[in-house]
């Protein structure tokens, strides 16, 4: 008998930088993955745990053995800054790991994961990486590899971060690379389970990436990333306004977004590797499928 899937999605923000997000009109991004997961799985469900909160644990009446597949969100923390409210996401990441579910993580995800596993984050020599990740490309390993058969040789994600992995777990594959992070994807296998992640965000629209730049606009503006308050806006208005009509060419070429964002088939075609490669193999060991 088929089983309606279970994902845990692990919320990497603390409440109040939730509510800040919630200012700019920002769902909480555990919320935001679960409706992606829904939408791309009609019928799966989510629950999702908040660490940074305090102890994580699942809801009552639920159990890891009922878990398909495990999501962790990206956050405004950062690992090298360390503190309890890091420090309980990278020992729940550690534990899963151990356990049997496929994770998945994006940004603050792939570097959890990373440290978790015994590697190392650092912040960007580069500095931050606004908007768009230009010119990923595969490694050796990842040119084969079932998370990215979707992209083409080289392609761009909308990204939003200013640390990024410093040395990778061992025996963890560096799947994909750019001019910005040696590390873009990275698959790592624990004692007991895979995690597939990404450095970008596939989970991302244009929306939410203008909420964020509207969010962080003082700190792009004094970092040089945008030269001054109307900058930013005509930016952020543009994004949203080819958001409401993909059909804005002249917006899309001004911005160099191509495909590789605009269609969300493409976009998310990380998110949908992992269900099909790593999830789905997972339910139909275990008779759900």
């Amino acid at each position: 008998m088929t089983q309606a899937p279970l994902f845990l999605i692990v919320e990497g923000n603390t409440a109040p930088h939730c509510a800040v997000m919630a200012d700019y009109g920002a769902q909480p991004y555990a919320r935001a993955y679960g409706q992606i997961l829904t939408e791309m799985w009609p019928g799966a469900r989510w629950i999702s745990v908040h660490p940074a909160d305090g102890p994580p644990s699942l809801p009552p009446g639920v159990s890891m053995a009922e878990i398909d597949g495990v999501v962790i969100t990206g956050s405004a923390l950062n690992l090298p800054n360390g503190g309890p409210e890091v420090e309980r996401q990278v020992d729940l990441v550690r534990d899963l790991l151990a356990q049997g579910a496929p994770l998945f993580g994006s940004c603050w995800g792939l570097q959890v994961a990373a440290v978790a596993a015994g590697g190392t984050v650092r912040e960007s020599p580069r500095g931050r990486e606004v908007g768009v990740a230009r010119k990923i490309t595969a490694t050796a390993a990842g040119a084969h590899h079932p998370l990215l058969t979707a992209r083409a040789g080289a392609w761009d994600a909308l990204a939003i971060h200013r640390d990024e992995v410093g040395h990778p777990p061992e025996g963890a594959l560096i799947l994909a690379t750019n001019g910005h992070s040696p590390v873009q994807a990275m698959e790592i296998r624990g004692s007991g389970g895979v995690f597939w992640g990404v450095q970008y965000h596939p989970e991302f629209d244009l929306p939410e990436m203008a909420r964020t730049l509207e969010r962080l606009g003082p700190t792009l503006i004094t970092d040089g990333h945008f030269a001054d308050t109307a900058a930013l806006d005509s930016h952020v208005a543009s994004l949203r306004t080819l958001a409401r009509d993909p059909n804005r060419r002249d917006l899309a070429w001004a911005m160099g977004l191509d495909s590789d964002i605009l269609d969300t088939v493409t976009h998310r075609s990380e998110i949908r590797a992992w269900m099909d490669h790593l999830v789905i193999p997972y339910r139909r060991e275990r008779g759900r499928d």
